[in-house]
């Protein structure tokens, strides 16, 4: 039988992103910017053709966005222990699931930082990057709703805005502290940001009086 085209295509395309990932992340550690990577840089490193290259993707941000997918797909699984927090959930909880966060990020602080640069100047990236944070804020105004209900948050929150604030400063935080950060030091902060998040959330609801 002949294997069906789309599964070829879509096995040669994860391949060429693997390959690409191994040679973009190697190029950010060592420091350098995204913005500064040439196309003909990475394919020549990658061992790649140019053809090849445009074939899977547009430009350089289309790259950028494909090589993002697994680190937003374990950033989302992980904030997702925050999300899904039953209503007797304790501060500890809270900041051990924060806290989670922040290691996924720092793990792959690289990658981030190149899609927050991208997202300055390539309307494409920036599109994606708000609806990544979107999506983050969309869940936790779902979380922030279902406590309201339970009695577990502050009935006096405005959940989508309130989402938007503290997905946001996550976001920037993550981005302007936790990259680069000691254990040590991402100890201290998710403690402070879990502080932050109870006193917003959930000090003062009707079942934590």
């Amino acid at each position: 039988m002949t294997r069906n085209p789309s599964k070829r295509r879509s096995a040669r395309r994860a391949a060429v992103v693997a390959g690409l990932l191994e040679v973009v992340e190697e190029l950010l550690d060592a420091g350098e910017l995204y913005t500064d990577i040439s196309v003909e840089r990475l394919i020549t490193a990658a061992g790649i053709s140019r053809s090849t290259f445009y074939v899977y993707f547009e430009d350089k941000g289309a790259l950028l966005l494909a090589l993002a997918e697994d680190v937003v797909a374990k950033l989302v699984d992980t904030a997702s222990a925050w999300w899904e927090l039953p209503p007797d959930a304790t501060r500890q909880d809270v900041e051990q699931a924060l806290r989670q966060i922040m290691e996924v990020y720092r793990a792959h602080d690289s990658m981030w930082q190149a899609l927050v640069d991208a997202a300055a100047y390539d309307p494409n990236v920036r599109a994606s990057f708000h609806e990544i944070v979107g999506l983050a804020s969309s869940q936790l105004a779902r979380h922030i709703r279902e406590g309201q209900k339970a009695g577990s948050v502050r009935p006096d929150l405005d959940p989508r805005r309130t989402a938007d604030w503290l997905t946001w400063m996550t976001e920037r935080g993550h981005h302007q502290l936790a990259a680069g950060a000691t254990k040590a030091e991402l100890t201290k902060l998710a403690k402070a940001q879990s502080a932050i998040v109870w006193y917003t959330l959930y000090e003062g609801a009707p079942s934590r009086s």
